[in-house]
């Protein structure tokens, strides 16, 4: 896999546990979405900071999630 296509998966992980987040706001799931959105952005970070990942310039629907 290439660190393109590894930085697509995140954002599709991250969008998805959103999307969990948005559509059912049930206590439990609200904790366990915050947990994949968190560990989703420290992967990435830690990906950005060792340099396996070039920092993040990526396309709109990146910007959109962090920002969420």
């Amino acid at each position: 896999m290439d660190i393109d296509e590894f930085n697509q998966k995140l954002d599709q992980i991250e969008e998805q546990a959103q999307l969990t987040l948005a559509e059912f706001p049930k206590t439990l799931t609200k904790e366990r979405q915050r947990m994949i959105i968190a560990l989703v952005r420290y992967i990435r970070a830690e990906a950005e900071r060792s340099g396996t990942l070039p920092k993040s310039g990526d396309g709109e629907a990146g910007t959109r999630l962090r920002s969420v």
